[in-house]
């Protein structure tokens, strides 16, 4: 006989043991199950109180989590639901049991909160789109080299189809030569810092970068002056910032203040792992936010960064600032879906859809 499926809405802590094994089972973790659900369960700024947990003939057999955010909306502010860890043991990997599971948690956002989110695997999009989820966009990545000597001997065939046929055999052979390839790297390198230097400067003028290995109360203040210059946007005060980002030794906050005075007028977290700078979030003071991402090429660069890397969706201000400055969009299929709930203020709800009024970085995910 089939198994009977049965969908429970839980306490964390009630069924902790069926909610790490399922999580070590089905997941990639970047911690222990057992870290990973007190960090979650126990000292997020706002604990989730609710997990659903789906069973097969009284099993646990999978589980959706919803974190819990606090979002700017307009003028208005609400709590969103983060869908997270959502996993089902590969037996049970039917469309029924994952829809139930996804409907039922659905169910409860819609009534406790002013939206939800999540970023469904490929899998997973098919289910949250009929359990009535609205796909908002995919969240892309911008990347820019910032080393070229790395990149010299990847020269694939359409970049040798603009090369003369003579010449293409001694660019080749250049190319495979290290000298020669760091020689024309550093020559690049330079080329394209030195285009982005005056924007630099002119940052450089009124702004102080340094880095520091986690996140200070400066960003309560940051986050309470700036949030106004985005529409859709979660709360970035130090306690969700630092609960987000744990410290670790690849890890750095850029922070950009004021000269005169010393506020803090935006920020970067930037982790750095094998040559890549990854920005994992960036907010502030929208011209000083621009201002620190004109400062930030050679900053990296200098710290030993190949190449820069950001994913982002929301507000044209800023990808049309990233693209501007020499990051290139690369294609994205990592699909953000979303509901309004019954909490969400009416002046909102058209925000929630518009994936120009959000502003989602690595900052947003589950993890």
């Amino acid at each position: 006989m089939p198994p009977v499926y049965a969908v429970e809405r839980c306490a964390p802590a009630a069924v902790r043991a069926d909610l790490e094994r399922l999580w070590d089972a089905n997941l990639t973790l970047e911690s222990h199950p057992a870290d990973k659900f007190g960090w979650l369960y126990a000292e997020a700024p706002v604990v989730p109180g609710t997990v659903f947990v789906l069973r097969a003939d009284g099993a646990a057999v999978g589980t959706a989590g919803v974190g819990v955010r606090r979002f700017q909306l307009g003028a208005d502010a609400g709590e969103a639901g983060l869908l997270a860890d959502l996993a089902v043991d590969k037996a049970h990997r039917s469309v029924g049991p994952a829809l139930a599971l996804v409907r039922a948690g659905k169910a409860f956002v819609d009534e406790s909160f002013a939206l939800a989110y999540g970023f469904p695997n490929k899998l997973a999009e098919g289910v949250f789109k009929r359990a009535g989820y609205t796909p908002l966009g995919t969240i892309g990545r911008y990347a820019m080299p910032l080393r070229h000597a790395s990149f010299a001997t990847r020269l694939d065939e359409q970049a040798l189809t603009r090369v003369p046929a003579a010449a293409r055999p001694a660019l080749v052979r250049a190319a495979h030569t290290p000298t020669v390839a760091a020689i024309a790297g550093r020559a690049i390198d330079a080329v394209q810092l030195g285009r982005a230097a005056p924007a630099m400067l002119a940052g450089l003028r009124r702004l102080t970068l340094a880095a520091i290995p986690q996140p200070t109360a400066e960003l309560d203040a940051l986050w309470a002056a700036a949030r106004g210059d985005y529409a859709v946007v979660a709360e970035r005060t130090r306690r969700f910032v630092a609960w987000r980002f744990l410290p670790r030794p690849e890890r750095r906050v850029w922070t950009a203040r004021a000269r005169a005075g010393g506020a803090l007028r935006a920020y970067a977290v930037v982790d750095l792992i094998d040559g890549v700078a990854h920005v994992r979030d960036l907010f502030g003071h929208k011209d000083d936010v621009i201002a620190l991402i004109d400062c930030l090429p050679l900053t990296l660069y200098a710290a030993g960064a190949s190449s820069l890397s950001m994913r982002y969706l929301g507000a044209g201000w800023l990808t049309d600032a990233l693209v501007a400055r020499g990051l290139t969009p690369r294609a994205s299929t990592r699909m953000i879906a979303v509901t309004a709930g019954a909490a969400c203020p009416p002046a909102a709800r058209a925000l929630i859809t518009d994936a120009a009024a959000w502003h989602l970085t690595d900052f947003d995910e589950d993890v």
